[in-house]
């Protein structure tokens, strides 16, 4: 039975470890050692970890009976499973082990850990995959301990161990290691609710808020402040215009920081990560009157099991597909890596995640460009010493901060339901700039060929006419056959005469485009 296999995995996992980090959270009281790519996050009922396909949860409950005991957890994967889950029962000394087999991908536990593409919950690989849960079930003097892993059905051995070896790893601090910490909220003034939740240090400051993260969504702003220490979320969004005719051409760029606006000069488009590192140390340069200096740089570590990368296809057909439909092909470019800078004693550590989105609109005689970049900044400052020290009460602050339930899909049904009305803003001015750019185009040509188009107002008949480029002359017809008179001098005796023998005055106008003419 492979039960058999789970307990002795739970109870004697080694920890052979990749490439893994010992963590050390002095608030909520534990350490423990995690591959590279896995997540920790801790909830309201529990510590959480995960690579988005192995997830491993520890759970405090009440102190009950074995039959009583294990209620929640049946009614968790009848919930997984549609009510198809199988499930067996081990009892040992000390304890109880229930493994649940026939269950589906567990979304909640995922949702907690990142943020879910829309797409993937009819996405046909991850609707398939099936799962095992193991929850080995620990009484206590006072309370239970659940010590939960996830996997897939058929996860390999390496994945089981290295997964297990996570919860073989989990120590839980004496009191005296822990920091007491007060929970400040984040209201949102917008949705009326709060939003997120911060654990505090004792003796820290905290202040946080939403701010815009992109053209359409907000997300949480926030700086934690310390003895010589600070960590914080920074929210950068960028838009660039230019535009290049044959007389010139000009450029701008506004720059949200936190909020923030301003100005910039020329057409900023951070493209590669060089370009972002440059652009980040420039504004920090500005912020603090410093100059900072580039040391470490490198791409992100994220995970990388099977389901992540299904999550990274999916959200970038989704981000492409939201494009399609326009006159143009933006051209998208995903920013993850780590940044690490010094100036004189102070050191910045900073994990940096965003998007890029460039397009231009070229043209003979009005060529456009666009580009935007937002960027999503967690920075840590200190000197070295002081970062070392203040690690297990920054790592305790970023797995305890955790969002509203509620308000993220709140969030994304506001922020859908602005980027349909700027989208329809967007499409009316492409429109309005086609419209242009065919009027010049077509006023160009005319003017440089001596040409020029003539309407009759009284019966819409449009006519090409011949009209020296220097020439200020107005065009008349005759009422009863039809003929044209042009180059007549404005305000003169022959103008007057034709008025008289009713004649009509043309209108003119060089593209012929509705909303050009003139007389």
């Amino acid at each position: 039975m492979r039960w058999f296999g789970w307990l002795g995995f739970l109870l004697l996992a080694g920890t052979v470890w990749g490439q893994a980090e010992r963590y050390v959270d002095a608030l909520h009281g534990f350490a423990l050692t995690l591959p590279q790519g896995y997540l920790a996050r801790v909830e309201s009922y529990g510590v959480l970890a995960g690579d988005l396909e192995a997830f491993l949860l520890v759970r405090g409950l009440p102190l009950k009976a074995p039959r009583e005991a294990v209620t929640p957890f049946l009614e968790e994967a009848r919930r997984l499973s549609a009510g198809q889950a199988r499930h067996h029962f081990k009892a040992f000394p000390g304890g109880l082990l229930l493994l649940s087999q026939g269950l589906g991908y567990p979304w909640p536990l995922a949702g907690r850990l990142t943020t879910i593409p829309l797409p993937a919950y009819q996405d046909p690989f991850l609707l398939g995959l099936r799962y095992e849960a193991a929850h080995l079930l620990l009484p206590g003097p006072k309370s239970l301990l659940s010590v939960s892993a996830y996997l897939p059905a058929d996860a390999p051995a390496q994945a089981r161990r290295e997964a297990l070896a996570v919860l073989r790893s989990l120590e839980f601090l004496p009191p005296g290691a822990r920091v007491a910490y007060g929970v400040q909220a984040v209201r949102d003034p917008v949705l009326g609710m709060e939003a997120f939740y911060a654990p505090v240090p004792q003796g820290w400051r905290f202040q946080g808020g939403l701010v815009p993260a992109s053209a359409h969504l907000r997300h949480l702003a926030f700086r934690l402040q310390g003895e010589g220490v600070s960590l914080r979320r920074d929210l950068l969004y960028t838009q660039a215009q230019g535009v290049q005719g044959p007389f010139g051409g000009g450029s701008q760029t506004s720059l949200l920081w936190n909020g923030q606006g301003s100005q910039l000069s020329g057409f900023l488009c951070p493209a590669t990560g060089k370009e972002v590192v440059e652009f980040l140390l420039g504004l920090w340069g500005q912020e603090t009157g410093r100059v900072w200096q580039a040391g470490r740089v490198g791409p992100a570590r994220t995970p990388q099991s099977r389901v992540a990368r299904r999550f990274q296809e999916l959200q970038e057909a989704y981000e492409a597909s939201t494009l399609t439909g326009l006159p143009f092909t933006p051209q998208v470019q995903r920013v993850r890596l780590e940044l690490e800078a010094a100036s004189g004693g102070l050191v910045r550590k900073a994990y940096v995640a965003g998007n890029l989105v460039f397009f231009n609109q070229p043209s003979t005689f009005a060529s456009g460009a666009y580009c935007s970049l937002g960027l999503e900044v967690v920075l840590e400052e200190g000197t070295r010493e002081a970062l070392a020290k203040a690690q297990p009460l920054l790592f305790g602050f970023r797995v305890g901060l955790r969002a509203h339930p509620e308000w993220g899909a709140l969030e994304a049904q506001r922020g859908q339901q602005a980027g349909q009305t700027t989208t329809r803003m967007l499409l009316e001015k492409l429109r309005q700039d086609q419209e242009f750019n065919t009027w010049m185009r077509r006023s160009w040509a005319n003017l440089l060929s001596d040409q020029t188009y003539v309407r009759d107002p009284s019966t819409g008949e449009v006519f090409r006419a011949y009209k020296a480029s220097f020439d200020t002359g107005t065009f008349w017809r005759d009422p009863v056959f039809g003929g044209v008179v042009g180059a007549v001098e404005r305000g003169g005796q022959l103008e007057e005469m034709l008025r008289q023998g009713g004649w009509r005055q043309l209108e003119e106008s060089l593209s012929g485009l509705p909303g050009t003419w003139q007389r």
